[in-house]
């Protein structure tokens, strides 16, 4: 477990698409009431179970966006006193018992803000912004792949993702995007907060020059103008 920022904490674990680790992250928030947000869910052993709690109270678990890779049901079990929060669409796809993402729980005051992508209603996917840490987490919004690895591994990114892989967009959601005009304009409400830092569903967290490498990807897929 890496420690990003502030009361922030990175989990990545592997997950296999085409032969490919393409990897899934979860994110640990502690708030300032010292409390715990877990952004994502992942097959979590007993120690980082044990780690996690160490931390804080784990109160609040969510997978922010309905078509995406979960683990929720592992999720919740082993976080059993913890809220469970997702998007409308979550519940009749993974078999889970949610509570609504929005509007957000009010414990979370001015900490954590979240922008729901209009227009890509089929992953209706939900962006975090951790205020005190300027850290943006997104699901499948924006991926990093700087080191490949094997041609092999190389050439199914290139065959999901696209040619620019570090960042990158999916084809996938380039193709889950059936209002541009409404999704352009939920980009423009995340590029208003003053992110530094990335964590991205897949890959690794943009560490460094995270606000303009997001907005090149994007305006690269064709969402923002250049």
């Amino acid at each position: 477990m890496e420690k990003l920022a502030e009361n922030v904490w990175f989990l990545p674990f592997e997950l296999k698409a085409l032969g490919v680790n393409i990897g899934r992250n979860v994110t640990v928030i502690r708030l300032s009431s010292g409390e715990l947000l877990l952004h994502s869910t992942a097959p979590f052993t007993s120690q980082q179970v044990e780690r996690i709690r160490g931390l804080g109270k784990v109160r609040w678990i969510t997978d922010p966006m309905v078509d995406h890779d979960t683990f929720s049901q592992k999720g919740i079990a082993a976080f059993e006193e913890a809220v469970f929060l997702a998007p409308d669409g979550f519940p009749e796809q993974q078999g889970v018992s949610v509570q609504p993402l929005l509007p957000i729980p009010e414990a979370w005051g001015e900490e954590i803000q979240v922008v729901r992508l209009e227009g890509a209603d089929s992953f209706n996917e939900h962006v975090f912004f951790h205020r005190s840490s300027r850290t943006l987490i997104v699901c499948d919004l924006l991926m990093n792949f700087p080191d490949p690895g094997s041609s092999w591994q190389r050439m199914a990114l290139r065959i999901g993702l696209g040619p620019k892989q570090d960042p990158g967009t999916s084809r996938r959601l380039k193709f889950a995007v059936k209002d541009r005009q409404r999704f352009r304009a939920s980009l423009e409400k995340v590029l208003q907060w003053p992110f530094e830092r990335v964590v991205v569903g897949h890959g690794e967290p943009l560490r460094e020059d995270a606000y303009q490498l997001s907005k090149a990807a994007w305006t690269k897929a064709g969402w923002l103008e250049s």
